[in-house]
């Protein structure tokens, strides 16, 4: 075998050792988590950023 076909084969043999050591540690797919301590707010404006909807008294979102 050539160098390439040898190193084309060990990265598959690597990967495939990868794959094994992620699926018998318990975790098929990682969870993930939000950040529950911050709340984002969100603006939204026109282009230049002078007009900004407004939430009105009754909830409703008022866009100018």
């Amino acid at each position: 075998m050539d160098k390439y076909t040898k190193f084309v084969l060990t990265l598959i043999a690597v990967g495939v050792l990868g794959l094994n050591y992620h699926l018998f540690k318990g975790e098929i797919i990682t969870s993930a988590y939000a950040d529950k301590a911050k709340v984002h707010k969100i603006a939204i404006c026109n282009p230049s950023g002078f007009n900004c909807a407004l939430i009105t008294s009754k909830k409703e979102l008022k866009i100018d």
